[in-house]
């Protein structure tokens, strides 16, 4: 599969064999048109896993007599799961590098990137 050199992403990744372009997808402020994208091919992965293990049920049955076609949908519910563990992973992985990035809260004293100088209430004077 070809990589698209302006969005970084897999051409046939998304795709039915009938489909001529890749899904549309709007942002929204809230994540749940990405949301419903990972489930989508969540579904779409787990469908396709079932489908190799329905062939390969039949063919050991004596139903299927097409090897190739079997092997076939077996190897590509392996990439797409495969890819899917990918996403996970490296989905993960960002995760854990925003919690390891170490925000630090602003002290009370400063705000919006300013500091508010507090004067020294204390009774002493330097000439005590």
């Amino acid at each position: 599969m070809p990589i698209d050199p302006l969005t970084g992403r897999l051409e046939g990744i998304g795709r039915t064999a009938g489909d001529s372009k890749a899904p549309q997808h709007t942002q929204t402020a809230d994540g749940e048109d990405f949301k419903k994208y990972l489930l989508d091919n969540l579904n779409k992965v787990n469908t396709m896993q079932q489908d190799a293990g329905k062939m390969v049920t039949d063919m050991v049955m004596g139903k299927e007599q097409d090897i190739t076609k079997v092997m076939t949908a077996v190897e590509k519910a392996s990439v797409a799961f495969d890819t899917l563990m990918a996403v996970r992973n490296k989905l993960v992985e960002s995760y854990q590098e925003i919690l390891r990035a170490g925000v630090t809260p602003l002290h009370p004293t400063q705000r919006f990137g300013t500091v508010v100088l507090l004067k020294n209430t204390s009774s002493t004077s330097l000439g005590d």
